[in-house]
């Protein structure tokens, strides 16, 4: 097969003519460009010296906030496009001339302030199959939107407070912008961060109090309040002590909650599929709108997905070599 080659080697390498792209490296490897798709930690890494980094200018914000200075970055180098992946603020797919077409993560819905993931055709396709199993179809976010309003409002009535948790970039500020309209609103300060640098980009978060776990835990007021904290195990100190000393009612929110056991396994009273992934039919969806010769997954249920598209007339395969443990998700 002609045209570009793709491998794992650190990251995804692709290499077209005399030019080396890596896509999300996971330390520096030696190419003309790195290519970094999104924020998560899971994507990221220092450059070293004069690395000349891809990345979205919001992406290079978000990354300086976690500890990671992705330094001088650029949006455009000949033959590449970039492409809203829908996953995050900032998150970037990428176009290598009409070669390959790369997801990072990516979402193929819309969201609050964010859109879906925005495709090109291309010869081969390299995609995130996170939830790439035929019983990760996620419902929709209107309805999910409403049953946890119920729930809140429910908790309200009894003078209850409640933490939303999710991931504290990306599906935390999707919890501000859906439940803002609740008083008073209180953000973990990991939280807040990253909801001020998504104002600074124009996304309209509401104000609210922030919480400092360590100075703030005993001075929370008595009654019904709604906090968005990060993702932690209903056992934990914090969380623990919410419940004891509050009575505070624990949501979590994950497309991992489809699984019966995520719950228990979370220690939450309540979770809920809320995803920044692909389900399984919009990964389908994605690999027929690029239409493409050959294509690798990574990441998740990438031999499982490779499996069904072979069965449906794609050529497809896994790159095994990149894969990450499930568990990578929790720390995002």
């Amino acid at each position: 097969m002609g045209g570009a080659s793709v491998t794992a080697n650190g990251g995804i390498q692709v290499d077209l003519g005399q030019t080396r792209y890596v896509l999300d490296p996971h330390s520096h490897v030696r190419a003309d460009y790195t290519f970094v798709s999104h924020a998560h930690i899971d994507h990221m890494h220092n450059p070293a010296k004069g690395e000349r980094i891809i990345a979205s200018s919001a992406t290079k914000e978000l990354a300086k906030a976690r500890g990671y200075d992705l330094g001088t970055t650029i949006e455009e180098a000949e033959g590449v496009e970039l492409l809203d992946s829908g996953h995050i603020l900032g998150s970037r797919a990428i176009r290598i001339g009409d070669e390959v077409y790369y997801t990072g993560d990516a979402s193929g819905r819309t969201r609050a302030f964010l859109g879906k993931c925005r495709t090109r055709q291309a010869r081969v396709l390299v995609m995130e199959t996170t939830y790439g199993s035929p019983e990760y179809v996620f419902p929709p976010t209107a309805k999910l939107v409403k049953e946890v309003n119920s729930l809140i409002s429910s908790a309200y009535d009894r003078g209850v407070p409640v933490v939303l948790m999710g991931y504290p970039l990306g599906k935390a500020q999707l919890l501000s912008y859906f439940f803002s309209s609740w008083d008073p609103i209180i953000y973990h300060e990991r939280v807040a961060t990253m909801n001020k640098i998504h104002v600074d980009h124009g996304v309209p978060l509401k104000p609210g109090r922030t919480f400092d776990p360590e100075k703030d835990r005993d001075s929370l007021p008595h009654g019904p309040w709604v906090m968005i904290s990060p993702m932690s195990s209903g056992r934990s100190r914090l969380m623990a002590h919410l419940k004891k000393e509050y009575g505070a009612i624990l949501v979590a929110f994950s497309g991992w909650a489809l699984g019966s056991g995520y719950g228990h396994t979370m220690g939450a009273d309540y979770s809920f599929p809320l995803s920044d992934h692909c389900d399984y039919d919009e990964l389908v969806k994605l690999v027929q709108a690029v239409s493409p010769e050959m294509v690798y997954t990574v990441h998740g249920f990438a031999a499982e997905f490779a499996r069904d598209l072979r069965k449906m007339g794609f050529s497809a395969r896994p790159l095994a070599a990149y894969q990450s443990s499930l568990t990578d998700y929790v720390r995002v």
